[in-house]
């Protein structure tokens, strides 16, 4: 692992399950974002590292649903599921650009690399972050999201296929935690600790 892989594996929020999806055998990805520090984030100066692992992991699931493909000789999507909670209206608004950035990332590099993004566990004020959110995604994009609020298992089933079972343990799953970048808060001086073991092992 390259110091900054190691450092977004404490930091970082999303990731891609080991078990593939049982029906189809397509990636399954689970976004963390109400858990991320993205004020820590932007405050050690690590937008940077962020967005080149977050292209990293939208690579990972392009090639992933890739092989899959062509396992099943047919087109086979990610699904993905974000944990909403801890999301806030305050938040999304202070930290637009950076959420606008990852959003971009998403949209220009790999608008088709999701057939679902399911969103559990939402906030009452969900509503209000989307009407944030909606405009800078794609008429395909909105069309894949499904809005589920703490009772999510049968909405889960109905929009992506995937049952319960298939999630992170912190979902109420079975599959490991440690599959997900652990979305730990950034301590002060982070950025500088990495950018001193990045040029010590140049």
């Amino acid at each position: 692992h390259t110091p900054e892989a190691a450092c977004m594996a404490k930091c970082g929020f999303f990731g891609r399950l080991q078990r593939p999806a049982p029906a189809d055998g397509a990636p399954v990805a689970i976004w963390r974002l109400g858990a991320g520090d993205l004020e820590g984030i932007v405050r050690e100066g690590l937008t940077s590292v962020l967005e080149r692992s977050f292209v990293a992991h939208l690579e990972d699931l392009l090639q992933s649903g890739r092989a899959a493909s062509q396992r099943r000789t047919c087109v086979v999507r990610c699904r993905l599921v974000l944990d909403a909670q801890g999301m806030s209206v305050g938040l999304i608004i202070k930290r637009r650009n950076l959420v606008k950035r990852l959003l971009a990332l998403g949209k220009a590099y790999f608008p088709e690399v999701n057939a679902s993004v399911t969103v559990v566990r939402a906030p009452k004020m969900m509503a209000q972050i989307w009407t944030m959110v909606e405009p800078f995604l794609t008429p395909v994009m909105r069309a894949k999201v499904c809005i589920l609020g703490d009772d999510f298992e049968a909405g889960l089933g109905a929009h992506s296929g995937l049952e319960l079972s298939a999630l992170p343990a912190f979902l109420g799953g079975q599959a490991s935690d440690g599959d997900i970048c652990a979305a730990m808060p950034v301590p002060k001086g982070a950025g500088v600790a990495l950018r001193s073991a990045i040029k010590a092992g140049a």
